[in-house]
């Protein structure tokens, strides 16, 4: 670090000097190079022009690369949005199959109930009819022959028996 007192006109000095060099030299060119200015005008005009003409290029490449993107995403939300429907469906006809084959079980459980239900029924409506008919015992013939001859029975008018005769026995031992 250069010391206050002494290095502060030196450094003022050499800055003024740098100055007045840049300020002279760019005059002198300007002044004697004024045809080399306009030339140099008209390149700088199409390196300007070539510039542009490659940021419209790149412009356009990014606007169809964007477009190229937005193709392929939309084609990929749609294969998932498809993908997700066939899922959606493939689930869907699970249940219903699920749903059938348990409506088809309870039906057939219900069918059977239903059958047992009426064969109870039957079975009970069988026993009160035989208990409400008073119980027939049939007599039995002997099995051995007897010395004294049967009289023949008297025939019945119109009557056929079709069975032995049978017997009330009222209900109970006593």
């Amino acid at each position: 670090m250069p010391l206050r007192g002494r290095g502060g006109p030196r450094t003022a000095t050499a800055c003024a000097l740098v100055a007045a060099g840049f300020a002279l030299g760019g005059c002198g060119h300007l002044a004697g190079n004024a045809h080399k200015s306009a030339n140099s005008a008209a390149g700088e005009e199409e390196v300007r022009s070539e510039e542009a003409a490659l940021r419209q290029e790149e412009a356009s490449e990014v606007a169809q690369d964007r477009e190229a993107l937005a193709v392929i995403e939309s084609r990929k939300r749609e294969e998932e949005a498809e993908a997700t429907a066939k899922r959606t469906e493939a689930t869907a006809r699970a249940k219903a199959k699920k749903r059938e084959k348990a409506a088809q079980e309870k039906a057939k459980k219900k069918e059977k109930e239903a059958a047992a239900k009426r064969k109870k029924e039957q079975e009970a409506a069988a026993k009160k009819k035989a208990a409400s008919k008073p119980k027939t015992v049939t007599a039995e013939q002997p099995k051995a022959p007897s010395k004294t001859p049967k009289p023949k029975p008297k025939p019945k008018p119109k009557e056929s028996i079709s069975a032995p005769p049978s017997v009330n026995v009222p209900d109970g031992s006593g």
